[in-house]
């Protein structure tokens, strides 16, 4: 199966933040998140698991308030009911992919 990228969903908009449903599969729902400079996803918790791939940028994400740093490359995995937050205090653009694990 072929997700168009031209075909993407918003599912988050903040003035520094946005997020796009890309594909939406029998297992997993995948997000492009973009994090301009200061920006922040706000604080939540799924009931899923979710892990995120740092496609390009940096910044961090707190999980339960735990900071951690994340930059290029890095994966990080959030088990269900686990408040989390990212934000991106640098310059660059920080771009991540969220691969939500459906129940």
């Amino acid at each position: 199966m072929i997700y168009p990228y031209n075909k993407k969903t918003e599912v988050l908009k903040t003035e520094k933040a946005s997020g796009y449903l890309l594909a939406a599969t029998s297992k997993n729902n995948i997000v492009e998140l973009h994090i301009l400079e200061d920006g922040l996803v706000p604080a939540h918790a799924l009931p899923i698991d979710v892990t995120f791939y740092v496609v390009s940028g940096k910044g961090n994400i707190t999980i339960v308030n735990e900071k951690t740093d994340a930059s290029e490359g890095d994966v990080i995995h959030v088990k269900k009911n686990l408040e989390r937050t990212w934000h991106n205090p640098y310059t660059e653009p920080l771009k991540l992919l969220a691969i939500k694990q459906k129940k």
